[in-house]
């Protein structure tokens, strides 16, 4: 039986993914159902597995051989790929690859207590002491982390986006933003040889709080590694720290009392690179982009991210200003 929680419009698709699934799968197949865009929940009466779609051959065997490295290097705090042989399941040019289920805890993680903030920051550091050691394999495989790149990509369509922005956020608010992201953009691409002086490790690349579960028996693990790339652990930091900030009231005190961030305190570099408003470039770019200003709940959504905490973020900005002199 077949049930799909969210009808896809498209019923063939289903017996299409159940016929090729019930010659790979050594298992009586009793349901499948779509998570979100090309991710389903299949239950068989042996096991449950996520499929998950992939748009390239290579990323799906690079995805199934980095989780099974991680593994066999010490680091079991994520989920393998069933491999029942060497052909994936293709549908409508979609490639998708079986990851094993792991039963979530009845509560989803979130960055709102110190203790997940620490445990995700422990696991973390397990993971770069893993990767590190992988850096020599996959280092011709995956791309480089590209900081300078994002970052511009962001600012130039931020930009762009000035005058429609303009219709929903203060001028004032509007250039104090572009002022953030300039002084912060700008050092970065004058300092740019500040990476490539740190020692490499494999980044995550989206460390935000849904790439973390935990299991019913409470274990803490790492998912989805879709963005992964060789550089220095400071970038996956960096990304943490913009997405704790928040939760954390923009404090700067408890952001360098955290584990592996009051050594980055003593750097310049970092300090400037906290000050790009990476969150609220993303967002309003993203709303842009999607032509989704019309959904009132988005729209919500980004404005209370720039303006909710606006003054704390506000005064984190001067004081990070204050300690480099700029």
């Amino acid at each position: 039986m077949i049930y799909d929680f969210y009808h896809r419009g498209d019923d063939t698709f289903y017996y299409r993914l159940l016929s090729l699934l019930e010659k790979k799968i050594p298992a009586k197949i009793l349901e499948i159902s779509r998570i979100r865009n090309e991710v389903y929940l299949v239950k068989t009466n042996q096991f449950w597995m996520i499929l998950k779609g992939y748009n390239s051959y290579q990323k799906l065997k690079i995805q199934e051989a980095f989780t099974r490295a991680l593994k066999q290097e010490g680091f079991t705090h994520t989920y393998q790929f069933y491999v029942f042989d060497d052909e994936p399941i293709i549908i409508d040019e979609m490639l998708f690859g079986m990851i094993e289920y792991i039963s979530p805890h009845k509560d989803s993680f979130t960055y709102s207590s110190k203790g997940n903030r620490r445990e995700a920051l422990q696991l973390l550091e397990h993971y770069y002491t893993v990767t590190e050691r992988l850096v020599e394999i996959y280092k011709y495989i995956l791309p480089s982390f590209l900081l300078m790149k994002k970052l511009e990509q962001r600012l130039v369509e931020f930009r762009s986006n000035k005058s429609i922005i303009e219709h929903y956020l203060k001028m004032e608010i509007v250039e104090e933003i572009f002022e953030w992201a300039n002084i912060s953009f700008l050092y970065i691409q004058e300092h740019n040889e500040y990476l490539h002086s740190k020692s490499n490790v494999i980044l995550h690349g989206d460390v935000a709080h849904h790439n973390f579960m935990r299991d019913i028996n409470n274990k803490l693990y790492l998912i989805d590694f879709d963005l992964i790339s060789i550089g220095p652990r400071v970038g996956d930091y960096l990304q943490f720290a913009n997405r704790i900030l928040p939760n954390i009231g923009w404090s700067l005190q408890q952001l360098q009392k955290m584990s592996g961030y009051s050594q980055l305190f003593k750097e310049e570099w970092f300090l400037i690179a906290l000050m790009y408003p990476t969150d609220i470039l993303r967002e309003w770019n993203r709303i842009i982009r999607n032509k989704h200003l019309s959904n009132d709940f988005l729209l919500k959504q980004v404005l209370d991210l720039t303006t909710d905490q606006y003054e704390k973020r506000k005064k984190f900005y001067q004081k990070l200003r204050q300690i480099v002199d700029i």
